[in-house]
């Protein structure tokens, strides 16, 4: 069996170096990197499960290395992170066989299958319903939908004692010269930290569009915290025993009406900062005095019955909207930084203001949709979950002279 495997690889090594990736077409190109994709994923899974198997058997002491991740970020070259993902995916798949089989077939990666296991592991009844939405939603789907089974599944407050606990803001310079700045904390913590990057964020990214410059969102977010920090140094060598005041901020709560009022999530329910990620019902009212919320109660009003006919968006509309995209809504993109309002029958074309005709799209696929005539399409697609329901999907279609291309 091994010789087997090891012909594969070494057949694969030759056919690999024998293409010249100059000489291909685009469209050749992209089936070549859906090609590697599978047998990238073949090798991934592969490597995990045998992980598993050294570090059941205890083959990896003896060599040098304090423990089975060191261990392989020794043996392959990768990242110590990396390596502990690995162990951990590994572990977890030894009580999930139908995650692992899925992965071993190809029709999981070793990213979905590590947000399907996390859910999976602390909550088995979700383990199907999570391997049903990883054939058509994007990692971060799933990772919001692992993180709420996780929510519901474990004491949340214990959860966010532990999380606090855990807290930490680490810094330091890299072989480059560049400062690297990596931090853990509560939801509700990092949102308030986001909350008030944004409008700062977003005055530097008007500024710079409106001066034809070209830079990342993330670009943008790491100019927004060197503007705060220069408030703030401004602010207090102009006080002189002056006390600094928290920043007015903006937080969107998404919350079950039960759990509002019974003070605590039960399973299935959702009480999570928009964006963000999941937090504990007595957090979400302890911000009440601190910050501007918007509350999206679930049980309430029905934001899909807002209309309106101008250009301007209505405050509770663009709640709405930015609630429910919190991507931009082109299949396949993560972009959460920077998403602009877009309708999606054009406003020229007779496109109406109201909730249905308004998406989010990241910066790039909404220039596209602009200029370069690029459209979304509603699709209606039979539900994976509830027999005889449809859902709406969304594709992305390139004008007629791209689709035609060569």
């Amino acid at each position: 069996m091994f010789d087997e495997l090891k012909s594969a690889v070494t057949y694969l090594k030759e056919v690999t170096s024998r293409i010249n990736v100059d000489v291909i077409d685009g469209k050749a190109a992209a089936e070549l990197v859906r090609i590697s994709e599978d047998a990238r994923r073949t090798i991934d899974s592969l490597r995990t499960v045998a992980v598993g198997q050294v570090e059941r058997t205890n083959s990896w002491k003896g060599e040098g290395a304090k423990s089975i991740s060191e261990w392989l970020s020794i043996e392959t070259d990768c990242p110590q992170y990396e390596a502990q993902s690995v162990v951990i995916l590994a572990n977890q798949l030894q009580h999930l066989p139908v995650t692992q089989a899925a992965l071993r077939s190809g029709s999981l990666s070793n990213a979905q299958a590590v947000e399907v296991a996390r859910g999976a592991i602390v909550s088995p009844n979700s383990e199907t319903q999570l391997l049903n939405l990883a054939r058509h939603a994007t990692v971060r789907d799933l990772r919001d939908a692992a993180g709420r089974v996780v929510a519901a599944a474990t004491d949340e407050a214990e959860r966010h004692r532990q999380i606090h606990k855990s807290r930490f803001l680490k810094s330091w310079t890299d072989p480059d010269g560049a400062f690297i700045v990596k931090g853990r904390m509560t939801v509700a913590n990092g949102a308030l930290v986001m909350a008030a990057l944004k409008p700062i964020q977003d005055e530097i990214f008007r500024a710079a569009r409106k001066s034809g410059s070209h830079e990342s969102t993330e670009a943008y977010a790491a100019d927004a915290l060197m503007a705060l920090c220069e408030k703030a140094n401004a602010k207090q060598s102009s006080e002189s025993g002056g006390k600094a005041t928290r920043p007015n901020v903006v937080m969107n709560i998404r919350i079950d009406i039960d759990a509002l009022k019974r003070g605590h999530t039960e399973h299935g329910e959702i009480c999570e900062i928009a964006g963000v990620g999941p937090i504990p019902v007595a957090t979400a009212t302890e911000y009440l005095g601190e910050a501007f919320l918007k509350l999206l109660v679930l049980d309430g009003t029905d934001i899909k019955t807002i209309a309106h006919m101008g250009r301007a968006i209505p405050a509770k509309v663009r709640t709405g909207v930015e609630e429910r995209d919190r991507v931009c809504r082109v299949p396949t993109c993560d972009m959460t930084l920077g998403l602009e309002i877009d309708h999606i029958v054009p406003f020229a074309e007779g496109g109406a203001t109201y909730f249905e005709n308004l998406v989010r799209l990241c910066r790039r696929h909404h220039l596209q949709k602009t200029h370069d005539g690029y459209r979304l399409v509603e699709t209606k697609v039979e539900s994976l979950e509830i027999d005889g329901a449809s859902e709406t999907r969304w594709a992305w279609r390139a004008p007629p002279d791209l689709r035609n291309a060569d």
